[in-house]
């Protein structure tokens, strides 16, 4: 087994053991998540997209929020728990196509070109389970594969110093990757709210190619 391949399969075994629990972050609960939810909506109701592609799109909260700007949603995620979860959770639209995936593994130029792109909360664990490189060449795909004019959304948690994973300095760096690349921040806002009894900001950035 290649190192690619080992690293694919701990980040399977590390999110099914997570869903396999529940819901390991009260999406569907939690009012903070339900907000946040409604402010990436609401930042994204401007403009109406042909086609979206949700990477991490855990139990489709957000999901079922995107049909109601895009024509078409294809949404990805590493555990095929939380896909039969979407799946299995309320009605959904027939324009959602939930799948089991890995962005890393996935081609998003096969299906492409993408009018919007969202990652939400997700790419720091790839940037935890893989080499940098892995996450710069993802971004570098994701650009090819966007359509001119096109949008990407990228929201993630700011963390304390002990949040080795969400330290601001390491999520503005992933934000910088994706200007590297080529998108243009298009609007950036830090968003506040409480969960779990602890304060939380989350970065959001929408790009544009």
């Amino acid at each position: 087994m290649t190192e690619r391949e080992l690293i694919s399969q701990k980040a399977q075994s590390f999110f099914e053991e997570l869903w396999k629990r529940g819901d390991p972050w009260n999406i569907e609960t939690s009012d903070f998540e339900q907000r946040r939810c409604a402010r990436l909506l609401e930042i994204l109701s401007p403009r109406r997209h042909a086609k979206a592609l949700e990477i991490g799109c855990a139990a489709g909260a957000f999901t079922r929020l995107l049909a109601q700007v895009a024509d078409r949603v294809v949404a990805l995620d590493i555990s095929p728990t939380a896909v039969a979860c979407a799946r299995e959770t309320g009605a959904c639209p027939e324009s959602i196509e939930f799948r089991v995936a890995n962005i890393i593994e996935y081609d998003p130029r096969a299906e492409g070109p993408w009018d919007l792109v969202v990652m939400s909360d997700m790419i720091y664990f790839l940037g935890w389970l893989y080499p940098f490189f892995d996450v710069a060449w993802l971004a570098m795909e994701l650009f090819a594969a966007t359509s001119v004019g096109g949008q990407l959304l990228l929201a993630n948690c700011y963390g304390g110093t002990g949040d080795y994973l969400m330290r601001p300095s390491l999520i503005r760096t992933y934000r910088d990757l994706f200007v590297n690349v080529g998108y243009q921040v298009n609007a950036e806002e830090i968003f506040h709210g409480r969960k779990n009894g602890v304060e939380i900001e989350v970065l959001i950035t929408l790009f544009e190619k």
